[in-house]
Formats: structure tokens, sequence, C-alpha cells
């Protein structure tokens, strides 16, 4: 996933500027509730509300990058949705300025790819009303000398998601 934008109180990046990749994150899920309503002595299923599962607590981890901008954007973020020092913090609803807008990708594959080919996007989902929530820890092992990528875990809620596919 290329995380296209993140607009929240602190912090607006720009997946144009900001070239920002998820190592993992799931794709959101969405339900419908299911009403009952008797009527003249029979009961119909009508739809309810929509309920997003999972929307409390939205895991994605982030590809880190050497300078740690985004870790520092994030906790920027952070401190202004809950700051200790002076208890205080941004205790509003995020509307629907606060999103987040994601990028799930796909390398072309077929007869005749070329290397270097792009990714492709296969399809764009929206967070609205998107709220920093974590930001987790990084473990540093310079000594065992393997150079692997780190990784930076953050969670985010949200009202909801609109799917632009």
């Amino acid at each position: 996933m290329r995380i296209k934008q993140i607009t929240v109180p602190g912090m607006s990046l720009n997946g144009e500027t900001d070239l920002v990749f998820a190592r993992t994150a799931k794709l959101p899920g969405r339900d419908i509730e299911d009403k009952t309503v008797n009527y003249s002595g029979q009961v119909f299923h009508v739809n309810g509300r929509a309920v997003y599962p999972g929307s409390e607590s939205y895991s994605i981890e982030f590809y880190m990058d050497q300078e740690l901008d985004l870790r520092t954007k994030l906790e920027k973020a952070s401190r202004l949705a809950f700051n200790n020092e002076t208890t205080t913090g941004n205790m509003c609803m995020p509307g629907p300025e606060s999103v987040m807008v994601v990028d799930v990708l796909a390398l072309p594959c077929g007869i005749g790819n070329q290397a270097g080919t792009g990714f492709q996007v296969v399809k764009e989902i929206k967070f609205v009303g998107v709220s920093i929530r974590s930001i987790g820890e990084v473990e540093y092992a310079i000594a065992d000398g393997t150079g692997e990528i780190k990784t930076l875990n953050a969670t985010f809620s949200y009202h909801w998601y609109e799917d632009f596919s």
C-alpha cells in the first residue's frame, strides 16, 4: 500500500512529496446491521446502520525512512491529540477534513513485462474522521549487521471509509 495522504490535526502528509509505503495493513471491513420490522404478523429484515469493524484501532506497519521524518510527523500529531505536559489536546470529534487516503498497489505482470515497470493502483481507499491512536516502539539491533529495513507501527481510528475503485 502507498499512503497518498494523511491529514490530521498537527500533521499533513502528501504522498506526492512524502513517499510513504505500508509494509502491512488490512483492507477495512464493513457490516450492515440487520433490523427486524414486524408488520401484519410477519417479520421483515431491513438494512440498519453501517458498522466498521476495527475502526477504533486500524493498524499500519510503515517502512521507516532513515531521517525518521514519518515518526517525527506522527509524534507531533500525537502530542496535539493529547499533551501530557499541559493535559490539553484536540478533544473534538474529527471531521471530514481528517482523512487518510491509501492506494493498494500491484506490480503489473504478464507477457512482456519489463523490469522497472511501476506499480499499478488497484484500489483507492479514503478513511474519513481519522485520529491517531498509537505510535509503536522502534527497536534497533545495529550489532546484528543484517541491514534489514526498519518499520514503524502506528494505529489510527476512523469513522468510515470510502472506496473509489
